[in-house]
C-alpha cells in the first residue's frame, strides 16, 4: 500500500520507517524536501520525499504528523480532494508552550479537540486517532522493560479502526484500546499532555501507559 504522511520530523520518520518495514511504500509531505534527502537514501528504494499535496495524492492511506499549529493550513495546502474516502491516522497533539517555560498545556477542550477538528475539515475521510501518547521512537517498536504499553484510538468508522489495529499488531502492539468515536479524542490528547508532563520532570522519553482491567 503507499502510505502518505504529512510531517517529516521524528513522528513522521518513525512511522514511515514503520511503514516501510511493512513492505509499504511511503512518501514523507514537508515544505523543504531538501531535507529528507539522508533519510530517503537511508530508509530505501521505496521511500519517497514530496510536498504536502504530492503526499496526500500519493497515499491510500494518510497520516497527519505535523505539528498542530500548522495542520490546518498543511492540509489546505495538500488540498482536502486529495484525502476523500481515505482513513486518515491523526498523531497530532495540540499542545502550547508555557511562557514561564513550565511543560507545554492543552490548547483546545471538550468537542473541539484535533482529532474532531481534523474530522470536520475532512467530512469525507475515516480520521482515527492513534499514536498521539507514546513517544516516536516506541510508536513502531513498543517493546518495553517493564511489559508491553496499551495503545488508545478512537474514530468514528470500524473498519478505519481495524486498519489501524492491524498495523499496530504488526509492530508488536499487544493491546489496541478503542476509546469510541473521534469525540474521544480530546481525552487522548489530554493523556499526551500528560506523557509530555512526566517527560519534562523526569527526563524520560521512554514511559508509557498501560490500562490495568480486573
Amino acid at each position: 500500500m503507499n502510505i502518505g504522511i504529512l510531517g517529516s520530523g521524528s513522528v513522521g520518520q518513525q512511522l514511515g520507517q514503520g511503514f516501510l518495514s511493512l513492505g509499504n511504500s511511503v512518501m514523507l509531505g514537508t515544505r523543504d524536501t531538501s531535507k529528507l534527502k539522508d533519510w530517503v537514501v537511508s530508509a530505501g528504494e521505496n521511500a519517497y520525499a514530496g510536498g504536502f499535496e504530492d503526499a496526500a495524492r500519493f497515499g491510500e492511506l494518510i497520516v497527519i504528523a505535523t505539528k498542530w499549529t500548522g495542520t490546518e493550513n498543511a492540509i489546505n495546502t495538500a488540498g482536502k480532494e486529495n484525502f476523500t474516502n481515505k482513513t486518515v491516522i491523526d498523531v497530532t497533539n495540540p499542545l502550547e508552550a508555557s511562557q514561564s517555560g513550565a511543560p507545554p498545556e492543552i490548547s483546545v477542550t471538550p468537542g473541539n479537540s484535533a482529532g474532531e477538528q481534523i474530522q470536520r475539515w475532512l467530512p469525507e475521510s475515516r480520521v482515527v486517532k492513534a499514536f498521539n501518547s507514546i513517544g516516536a521512537n516506541l510508536m513502531c517498536h513498543p517493546e518495553h522493560k517493564d511489559g508491553a504499553p496499551d495503545l488508545f484510538i478512537c474514530g468514528n468508522d470500524i473498519d478505519a479502526k481495524k486498519s489501524v489495529a492491524h498495523y499496530a499488531e504488526s509492530w508488536g502492539w499487544e493491546n489496541i484500546v478503542d476509546m469510541g468515536n473521534i469525540s474521544e479524542a480530546f481525552y487522548l490528547e489530554a493523556l499526551a499532555a500528560m506523557w509530555v508532563h512526566y517527560a519534562v520532570m523526569n527526563k524520560s522519553r521512554t514511559h508509557a501507559f498501560k490500562l490495568i482491567k480486573r
